[in-house]
């Protein structure tokens, strides 16, 4: 099977890419949910923490308390 036929496309024609294109450059493309956000952020942070500190660094997000913490494993 050739590698075309593999490949799927994400717009049905190119006219639905422009515009896709256009909506996300007008910034009108729907907010992120925002536990996926906090998640990739805090996810972020403990990757640079290690990469800057050295070592493995846990994350807890505690949204009843409104806690995040990054901490370095002991």
């Amino acid at each position: 099977m050739a590698i075309s036929h593999q490949v799927k496309q994400r717009f049905a024609s190119r006219n639905e890419e422009i515009v896709a294109g256009l909506i996300e450059a007008a910034g009108a493309v729907p907010p992120l949910d925002p536990v996926i956000v906090i998640k990739r952020k805090a996810a972020e942070i403990s990757t640079l923490m290690a990469l800057l500190h050295g070592g493995e660094w846990w994350i807890h997000v505690d949204h009843e308390v409104g806690l995040v913490t990054v901490a370095r494993h002991s």
